[in-house]
């Protein structure tokens, strides 16, 4: 008989690191966030020489509510997936994403991400988006924000920070057409360069993962697509990471001052 078991889901999410802990509680003071932090672990072997950080994380325990062990530096290893945690776990409650931009702006920027299958590259696409000054970050069903602690580390905590709103590029459409946003796809065969394109906002980019690319509809739809030129002969696509950083700071040029 043919099993209809599946891996059990984790009630929890887990951050390491002070760069992530902090980007949490950001997150939650500026809004963006719901996150309840459960408990935040510190390793017993780093204890001397971090009572500062200990009171900083003390301070905050009566805030948002957790609970703050010291534990043997087995039990932090135990959660933690990488090894620049630096004796700092927070376990979290699973974060509630909105399905639509509930106010979008009127002269907004907004980046639409679909298709990327890797937590450190929507992590490091974030993180770019988020410094150039996207006002939210809009994302297709399936992505990998289900390892939510490595979406934040590889964004330097951009992802906690960021508006994030989960949604197919036909909801975001009718959201942001309506309010005359340009909607352009990136796109590596696209004639027309972002450098020579017109990025003035109200606008929304939308970039593909290198496998899938961008849906049909979501190319169909768009007001046009533009390309990054090349300085080498090289048949294959960017990353989503570097293209969102490109396209994203070149929106961030060509609307200084507006």
């Amino acid at each position: 008989m043919s099993s209809d078991k599946s891996e059990p889901v984790n009630p929890y999410d887990v951050f390491e690191g002070i760069v992530s802990v902090r980007s949490v509680f950001s997150g939650i003071d500026k809004g963006v966030c719901d996150r309840k932090i459960l408990e935040i672990l510190f390793c017993e072997e780093n204890i001397k020489g971090n009572g500062r950080l200990l009171g900083f994380l003390k301070a905050r325990s009566f805030v948002y509510g957790y609970q703050l062990r010291t534990v043997p530096k087995a039990v932090i290893e135990s959660y933690a997936d990488g090894s620049s945690h630096g004796g700092l776990i927070m376990l979290c409650g699973k974060r509630i994403f909105k399905n639509r931009l509930a106010n979008p702006k009127d002269n907004g920027f907004y980046i639409y991400l679909e298709g990327i299958e890797d937590p450190f590259n929507l992590g490091f696409a974030i993180r770019s988006a988020y410094a150039a000054g996207a006002d939210a970050i809009l994302l297709s069903p399936h992505n990998p924000l289900s390892s939510a602690g490595i979406v934040c580390r590889s964004s330097a905590g951009a992802s906690e920070l960021s508006e994030i709103v989960i949604c197919s590029d036909s909801e975001a459409l009718k959201e942001l057409k309506r309010l005359s946003y340009k909607f352009v796809c990136s796109d590596k065969d696209a004639p027309v360069s972002a450098f020579d394109a017109d990025l003035s906002k109200p606008i929304c980019l939308a970039i593909g993962g290198e496998k899938r690319g961008l849906s049909s509809l979501c190319t169909v739809l768009a007001d046009f697509s533009v390309s990054l030129p090349y300085g080498s002969d090289f048949p294959m696509a960017l990353s989503a990471a570097s293209s969102a950083a490109v396209l994203s700071f070149e929106v961030l040029r060509q609307n200084r001052g507006n």
